[in-house]
């Protein structure tokens, strides 16, 4: 009863349609055209954070927390100085209703990371992309890839794994960000962003 499916016209081979699933903490947005499909913008959440069903430990996002405290490590203390912003964000930036927002790059690139750090933010950034089918998502991330060098890292707040922390990465076709709501580890938003094909922009073009 939390969750509804929505189609957007009806399913076709070549027409353009999009299907929606969403409800409590999450929302999904995929638009297809053809062989082609984008999944931006979406918002993956969890509230609560971490629970037990069935004697197992549930963290929906946990790789997504793990995987960015991880990046945060590798840097060395002058890379970090330089991705960590000199103040607190509690929310998302580019949330829902920020449709079309323009903000400027923040952090370090990913040019001035090594080999071994890009990859950790490249693994980051899989746990969204990674969503979609395989051949979807390798595409996606080829692009990214691409466009690697003009990437950004941002980050506010603990460095430790298991303290509040926010961070972003946005590069020419890719917009994240993961926002501890509020001061609230239990309660935590992600966005999910292409500021150049949110919504397929980019394949309904006439």
């Amino acid at each position: 009863d939390e969750y509804y499916i929505a189609l957007l016209g009806p399913p076709s081979a070549t027409a353009p349609w999009m299907i929606q699933f969403g409800g409590h903490h999450l929302a999904i947005n995929v638009t297809v055209v053809g062989p082609n499909n984008v999944m931006t913008p979406s918002l993956p959440a969890a509230q609560p954070a971490k629970y037990t069903l069935n004697g197992q430990t549930i963290r929906p996002l946990g790789h997504e927390n793990d995987k960015g405290f991880a990046l945060i490590n590798a840097l060395n203390p002058a890379q970090q100085k330089q991705a960590i912003l000199n103040y607190e964000v509690r929310d998302l930036v580019l949330g829902p209703g920020a449709d079309g927002k323009v903000i400027q790059p923040e952090g370090i690139l990913a040019s001035a990371l090594d080999a071994v750090q890009q990859g950790l933010l490249l693994d980051v950034v899989h746990e969204w992309v990674g969503i979609l089918n395989d051949e979807a998502a390798a595409a996606k991330m080829a692009e990214i890839k691409a466009n690697l060098p003009r990437t950004w890292f941002a980050w506010s707040g603990a460095t430790k794994n298991g303290g509040l922390a926010y961070y972003r990465i946005q590069g020419p076709t890719v917009v994240i960000e993961y926002a501890p709501q509020q001061g609230d580890l239990d309660h935590i938003h992600t966005i999910y962003r292409d500021p150049t094909n949110d919504y397929g922009a980019r394949l309904v073009v006439p």
